[in-house]
């Protein structure tokens, strides 16, 4: 799969397995070091790498003019997989931001869990969303994503953004409000949640598009 052009403004379903569709979450350590590496990089400039600052090696400092390379919709940790939905906001930022988070998050896996080599299946996965109706497909097709996962049934599933589309909490760094703009708060029928939970992706043509079936 040849990865398409990126754009500025442009939104893209982003995803990668393990190599040989090994574990790349082992546990809660290793998915909340994920999600603290892609709150780290998503903007640019950063002073350091996230490594050091986490050891207390060179003190974080206010960086001036750090702008997004990426906007962060939805995400979802699966055991050897994720999936994230994002919007490109700067020259070059998805390529930029996907590669320091997966030379970072392999740094720390490969320490942490005494291997070497490549972590994920090659370069990242990525499509483009052209239409609204895909967009919000998708943001449903990556919520979904933890439903079958038989431990956590009828519980909040913590590595999703998707609890907090339910609550309406403010996330650190993913925008829920965008989203969730076109649904009601008000009319049970016509929330996110019905939408999500409701029924199965019901659009085969839509299905087809969220993800490659040899990945």
């Amino acid at each position: 799969m040849v990865n398409p052009p990126f754009a500025n403004g442009s939104f893209y379903h982003i995803y990668n397995r393990g190599v040989e569709k090994r574990k790349t979450f082992m546990d809660r350590r290793d998915h909340l070091r994920f999600l603290e590496t892609l709150d780290f990089y998503h903007k640019s400039p950063v002073p350091m790498k996230l490594s050091d600052f986490r050891r207390g090696e060179i003190k974080l400092k206010k960086i001036e003019n750090q702008i997004e390379l990426v906007r962060i919709f939805c995400y979802c940790l699966m055991p050897n997989h994720f999936h994230l939905l994002v919007q490109q906001l700067a020259d070059g930022g998805t390529s930029e931001f996907m590669r320091k988070l997966s030379d970072s998050y392999t740094r720390y896996f490969n320490t942490k869990h005494k291997r070497v080599g490549s972590l994920f299946q090659g370069v990242f996965k990525a499509k483009l969303i052209e239409t609204e109706e895909y967009l919000l497909h998708l943001s449903k097709y990556i919520h979904r994503n933890s439903f079958p996962l038989d431990e956590w049934e009828r519980k909040v599933y913590p590595y999703s953004s998707y609890s907090y589309y339910l609550s309406g909490e403010p996330h650190s760094f993913c925008d829920i409000d965008f989203i969730s703009s076109f649904f009601s708060r008000t009319n049970s029928n016509l929330t996110y949640q019905s939408f999500v939970e409701e029924t199965e992706i019901d659009a085969p043509v839509l299905f087809n598009m969220l993800i490659d079936a040899e990945d």
